[in-house]
């Protein structure tokens, strides 16, 4: 058996995929830990995991209302502080890991683990592309590199590079490596079953994480909504209170509801390009909408790819309502943006991004998938 840590933050759509590999790992036997943010601690025990918390963890609410100077600065905090890799070479010392997998916006606890020479993976839970452009040369990456924590060169140190993404959608798919594999995504889904005589339904979500302009985006998607033929869920998350939303009839506002459950009987989804939202919606062949809420992020660049795929359409966060009741119709109407994200799909349930990624992080150990010492265990 392997101890196997995983460092991760709370920032909304980046713990997914490492919950998913850790369950796979935890199947196979293996003993996962995570150190993450204090509010991780109860879904993350929930989850099967033992936790541990960053005790020198900067002041963090993601779901807060903040300016885009104030999230920058937040974030770039997170990525840098040398207190959370000092956080780790603690733990590590009092609890040693085989293998340590730390999110790839934790600079400084990269630095950390490669000084000192401990195994490690770095996770990145979105497009590699997004991360080694638009991240390294925007804000959070010009500004690490003034602290001596050059991204590129972190990343690279690591034994293994993980993009838990789809190779086919990501732009830098073709620059894979014995070092660098895409796993596929961890999101799951079922093919959509069509029903012409079926009133359509729309799963409306723009993020747990709370970006400007959001709430004056869902007043606009409701009153486009109202008037048209089907229905809508809409799900705020913590970034919003559903009351503070007025609906029309044909509209139901949810803090919180199972996407996977109305995804099997929805036909489109409204979106902000969120990694694990959009690679969800596409694993069961619905088209979406996106309008990305923040440029400096992966919401745009995720929007333009499934946009050239034919699955979707992209809008701005300040569209109209009724440039987004144009688009939705549209949408809903012309069956090749249905087509174009069941071929998608077709692809992204073909794969299992939680097993070829725990495939991976053990051939780093020198283990098989399936190692003979161990005895898979079935979680809840």
């Amino acid at each position: 058996m392997s101890t196997i840590l995983f460092v991760t933050v709370d920032a909304g759509g980046n713990v997914p995929p490492a919950i998913a590999i850790g369950r796979e790992l935890l199947t196979r036997g293996h003993r996962v830990r995570f150190l993450g943010h204090e509010r991780q601690r109860v879904s993350l025990q929930n989850a099967g995991f033992e936790f541990t918390a960053f005790r020198r963890m900067p002041h963090w609410e993601p779901t807060r209302g903040k300016s885009v100077p104030r999230a920058i600065a937040d974030l770039l905090h997170i990525s840098t502080n040398p207190g959370l890799g000092q956080d780790l070479i603690d733990l590590i010392n009092e609890d040693p890991a085989d293998l340590i997998v730390i999110d790839c916006m934790l600079l400084s606890v990269l630095k950390a683990a490669n000084t000192a020479g401990h195994k490690h993976a770095v996770l990145f839970h979105t497009y590699y592309k997004f991360w080694t452009r638009d991240w390294v040369k925007g804000p959070i990456g010009g500004l690490a590199r003034l602290k001596g924590l050059n991204a590129r060169t972190l990343w690279a140190q690591a034994d293994l590079e993980l993009v838990v993404s789809d190779q086919t959608l990501d732009p830098a798919g073709k620059s894979a490596s014995p070092n660098r594999v895409w796993s596929g995504v961890v999101e799951h889904g079922t093919p959509r079953a069509v029903d012409p005589t079926a009133q359509p339904l729309v799963l409306v979500s723009l993020s747990t994480i709370s970006w400007p302009g959001q709430d004056d985006a869902y007043r606009h998607i409701l009153t486009a909504l109202a008037n048209l033929p089907l229905r809508a869920i809409v799900t705020t998350g913590p970034a919003m209170d559903p009351d503070e939303l007025s609906a029309p009839p044909n509209v139901e506002v949810l803090a919180f509801a199972r996407h996977d459950k109305i995804m099997s009987t929805a036909t489109a989804v409204i979106g902000h390009g969120g990694h694990s939202t959009t690679m969800a919606a596409l694993a069961h062949d619905l088209p979406l909408i996106i309008m990305p809420m923040h440029p400096a992020i992966d919401q745009p660049i995720i929007a333009r790819t499934v946009a050239d795929a034919g699955a979707g359409i992209r809008l701005s966060r300040k569209a109209s309502p009724e440039d987004i009741a144009r688009a939705l119709t549209t949408l809903l109407e012309t069956e090749s943006f249905a087509a174009a994200a069941a071929v998608i799909g077709q692809r992204l349930r073909a794969g299992d991004g939680a097993r070829v990624a725990a495939d991976r992080l053990l051939e780093i150990l020198g283990a098989r998938a399936h190692d003979a010492d161990v005895v898979p265990v079935q979680l809840d």
